[in-house]
């Protein structure tokens, strides 16, 4: 009777001592500073060795991990050790109007896609975020190296520091 009781409970006790994946957990996930460890505790274990998608009630999250510190046969990437977060993308399902945001102007550039029509990216470097609007509507938002943190990146301080918007065309930051 009792191995009977355990295992009725046993898948009880599992699914009530999950994460929760399907609330907004994943925002506490830092790029430069969150581990690997950190967000599998948060959110479950992936495959990939240098990427976690998850799957959320909200949308889908996608987590680039660092391949380790600089060395001097590789050009870019980040001087963290390995398995530390160096962005987040999350794609909503339900799309809001970017407008609904009230970004603040001065801190955001405007960027437009050179390659994809009608792709307009937000652009707050100081922060570390992104913003790729199509339509008046939020298609991603991404979670990067902050200003702050440049001294880690593993190259030429001006190149492109690996941003979402490499082929683009800046656009003068009260254009609208």
């Amino acid at each position: 009777m009792r191995i009977v009781l355990a295992a009725l409970f046993l898948p009880f006790l599992i699914w009530t001592n999950r994460p929760n994946v399907s609330g907004q957990d994943w925002r506490q996930i830092v790029p430069l500073k969150s581990t690997r460890a950190e967000v599998e505790r948060l959110l479950g274990p992936t495959t990939g060795d240098y990427f976690g998608k998850y799957e959320l009630k909200e949308g889908s999250l996608f987590i680039e991990y660092s391949s380790g510190p600089c060395k001097p046969e590789r050009k870019g990437g980040w001087n963290v050790p390995r398995d530390v977060v160096i962005m987040v993308n999350f794609s909503p399902k339900h799309r809001r109007r970017i407008a609904d945001l009230r970004l603040d102007p001065r801190k955001f550039r405007k960027v437009i896609d050179d390659h994809v029509i009608g792709v307009l990216y937000y652009v707050n470097d100081e922060e570390g975020v992104t913003y790729a609007v199509q339509s008046g509507k939020i298609d991603f938002v991404e979670y990067h190296a902050a200003k702050r943190d440049e001294h880690l990146y593993c190259g030429d301080p001006a190149d492109d520091k690996q941003r979402p918007v490499k082929q683009a065309t800046i656009l003068a930051p009260n254009h609208h």
